[in-house]
């Protein structure tokens, strides 16, 4: 899962090769290195400027073999693109799986018994405006509702700006 790092050490290479044991291995891949000065104050109360780096960290762990380092090397634009696919695709499938248990606690709430809605057992010409009336007016009151609002907004998580990484989840306790 990609990280957001902070370090006073900015990585000298796009990734690194780590944890090698039992022919598996951890490769950490360094993104969106961006350089900053910072401001620090120091034990006199002095402030001094001090280089931070940040960068995004994405974790694979892959198969060990001893020329893999320079397989990485000469396809590393190829390896950080599926990399970082797979991240996304990972925290996409975790946030939809989120989504779809709160969904499915709420389904409960939208079930046509607990609509409200009456329809007589003897439907007749004279009474059917009336049947009609009252099927709409309950539709509407469940479809225009908080909880119909708050599942929609479930359903609308994937097409937020920030999906899967930087999302805003709904709240089902609005005021009616």
């Amino acid at each position: 899962m990609k990280q957001k790092t902070y370090s006073d050490i900015k990585p000298e290479k796009k990734f690194s090769i780590e944890n090698i044991e039992n022919g598996k291995c951890t490769v950490l891949f360094f993104d969106n290195v961006q350089e900053e000065d910072q401001e620090i104050a120091n034990l006199e109360n002095e402030t001094e400027t001090k280089k931070v780096y940040s960068y995004d960290v994405y974790t694979l762990e892959t198969s060990f073999r001893n020329n893999l380092a320079e397989i990485i090397e000469k396809n590393i634009d190829k390896w950080l693109k599926d990399v970082k696919e797979k991240d996304y695709n990972d925290v996409a499938a975790e946030v939809r799986a989120k989504r779809n248990e709160l969904l499915k606690e709420t389904d409960k709430e939208m079930c046509l018994d607990r609509l409200g809605i009456e329809i007589p057992e003897n439907i007749s010409a004279t009474n059917l405006l009336t049947v009609v009336t009252t099927v709409f007016k309950g539709l509407a009151g469940v479809l225009n509702n908080n909880m119909s609002k708050y599942r929609q907004e479930l359903r609308d998580l994937t097409n937020q700006e920030g999906f899967p990484y930087n999302i805003v989840w709904p709240t089902k306790d609005k005021e009616e």
